[in-house]
């Protein structure tokens, strides 16, 4: 077994697999509103029993980003664990002389769509705390 053509099949999906994590980084970045949060609501029940409209959306907003972000990053860890599987596949390959093209590709598109739609849900987000300002 070749170690070159190891390394040559891994390297794509290793690649792949560094670019989502630095996206998966800047996503865990903005998730971190819980504060912000807390700070909303003790501010909330300060004011009770009045209502403030402007507070209650505040906080939704809060939460409906949350949700855009925690499905953004289940996404994208999803596309890094298919981009894992590629490596695993490409190893079994190589070491066992099988052909494993099918499982590859179907990993590879896996990968690319839940890094899509993971792109989708974080341009969302974005799109919502700018909103929000």
């Amino acid at each position: 077994v070749e170690y070159h053509q190891m390394l040559t099949t891994s390297l794509p999906p290793v690649t792949l697999i560094s670019g989502v994590g630095l996206l998966l980084l800047a996503m865990t970045a903005r998730y971190n509103i819980d504060k912000r949060v807390r700070q909303l609501l003790r501010e909330r029940n300060s004011i009770a029993p009045r209502e403030n409209q402007d507070l209650n959306h505040e906080i939704d907003l809060i939460f409906e980003r949350a949700s855009l972000l925690r499905m953004s990053i289940l996404t994208v860890v999803l596309s890094a664990t298919f981009s894992g599987l590629q490596v695993l596949a490409g190893i079994l390959e190589c070491l066992f002389m099988l052909n494993l093209d099918v499982l590859k590709l179907g990993a590879l598109i896996l990968s690319i769509g839940c890094l899509l739609i993971s792109t989708i849900y974080f341009v969302k987000e974005v799109s919502l705390s700018t909103k929000a300002i």
